[in-house]
């Protein structure tokens, strides 16, 4: 008897084994399951992330297009207004070296022997300075 007694226990303990292993195993296959379904989630948050900032890089890459023209336009008018201001600037010395030159031309005829002088003491002077 005392032969069945350990036998039937030791069934009992390999039925218990085998039991838990199987438990242990279901366990496993649920974790196995409920980590691809997480690694699921991650990846389509990630795909949806990864959307989200596309449509944010373009609306700031179109909004920088936007800027660097505006900027463009900006400078391109600014450049124009410039170019303007200096043709007029232009056009002032140049009536004003025309004017200069008449005067010079008119006191030339009207007072010819005072011009005469007034180039020689001039001439005096700047050879006197150029001595030195």
């Amino acid at each position: 008897m005392a032969n069945g007694m350990f036998s039937s226990r030791s069934k009992n303990l390999k039925n218990g084994l085998k039991d838990e292993a199987q438990a242990v195993e279901d366990q496993i296959t649920e974790l196995r399951e409920e980590i691809a379904s997480l690694a699921r989630l991650l990846a389509d948050d990630a795909s949806k992330g990864a959307g989200n900032i596309r449509k944010k890089a373009r609306a700031a890459k179109a909004e920088m297009s936007d800027a660097a023209h505006g900027l463009k336009d900006r400078a391109e008018s600014d450049f124009r207004d410039m170019i303007a201001a200096g043709e007029d600037i232009l056009s002032e010395l140049q009536s004003r070296y025309q004017d200069s030159g008449r005067m010079a031309r008119k006191a030339v005829k009207e007072h010819p022997l005072t011009t005469l002088g007034v180039a020689a003491a001039a001439g005096f002077l700047l050879a006197a300075l150029l001595r030195r």
